[in-house]
C-alpha cells in the first residue's frame, strides 16, 4: 500500500534497514520479506557487525542527483570500517546466513507460539527471522499493555544469564544469526521460566 501510495503521488520510498538488513529477518534486506522494491534504502549495524559503518542505496535512476551536490563527514570512508563491512558482507554469502537466520527465526517462532497457548499474559508473538518478540498484556480482551510484568520478565532473565534490551511490555529478541538451536532453546526456556514466575506473583 504505501508502495503504490508514493507512485501515485510522485513521492521517493525511503525504507530505513538500519537495524534489519544483512539478514536479521531471514533475508538479506527485510523488504523482501513484503516483495517491495524502494526507491533509497539506508543500511547499517548487520553491515559492519561493530564496527562504524553505514551505506544508502539508491536507485540508478536517481544516482545523478547526487552528482550535483557535495558531502562531508569528519571520519567517513574510515577503511578499516568499509573492509570490515566487505568482510561481513563476504561471510554472509559464503556462509549462508541469510538462510541460516531464517531456519533459526522459525525454530524460535514455533517456540513463542507454544508458549503463547501456555501462558495468558502473552498477547501476541511477532517477528520475521531473527528479529523476534512477545508483547506481555493484563488482558488478552482488553490488550492492555503488562509493562511492569515486561520490565520484571526482564529483570529475572538477564539475572539467569539471558542478555537482552527491555523495551517495557514488549519481549525483543534478535539473537546472533550463527546461534545454534541448542542454546536457543536454553534461552527460551529461561524466558519462558521467568515468565512463569511472573504469572505466578500476580496471580495469573
Amino acid at each position: 500500500k504505501i508502495r503504490k501510495l508514493c507512485d501515485k503521488l510522485g513521492i521517493l520510498m525511503i525504507v530505513d534497514e538500519v537495524l534489519t538488513c544483512c539478514a536479521r529477518t531471514g533475508k538479506m534486506f527485510c523488504v523482501e520479506n513484503y516483495d517491495v522494491v524502494p526507491d533509497i534504502m539506508t543500511l547499517g549495524k548487520g553491515l559492519a557487525n561493530g564496527f562504524p559503518c553505514t551505506a544508502f542505496a539508491i536507485k540508478e535512476e536517481y544516482t545523478e542527483v547526487l552528482e550535483k551536490i557535495s558531502a562531508s563527514t569528519s571520519y567517513g570512508g574510515n577503511p578499516m570500517a568499509s573492509a570490515a563491512g566487505l568482510a561481513s558482507l563476504e561471510v554472509i554469502e559464503e556462509e549462508n546466513i541469510v538462510e541460516r537466520s531464517a531456519k533459526l527465526g522459525d525454530f524460535i517462532m514455533k517456540r513463542l507460539n507454544r508458549m503463547k497457548d501456555d501462558h495468558k499474559i502473552i498477547g501476541e508473538v511477532r517477528g520475521k527471522g531473527c528479529l523476534l518478540g512477545m508483547e506481555l498484556v493484563k488482558d488478552r480482551d482488553t490488550k492492555e499493555p503488562f509493562i511492569e510484568g515486561g520490565n520484571k520478565v526482564y529483570q529475572k532473565a538477564f539475572a539467569k544469564g539471558v542478555a537482552w534490551i527491555p523495551a517495557k511490555q514488549n519481549l525483543r529478541m534478535s539473537p546472533p544469526l550463527i546461534m545454534e538451536e541448542d542454546l536457543a532453546s536454553k534461552a527460551l526456556d529461561i524466558i519462558e521460566e521467568s515468565i512463569s514466575e511472573v504469572e505466578k506473583e500476580y496471580g495469573y
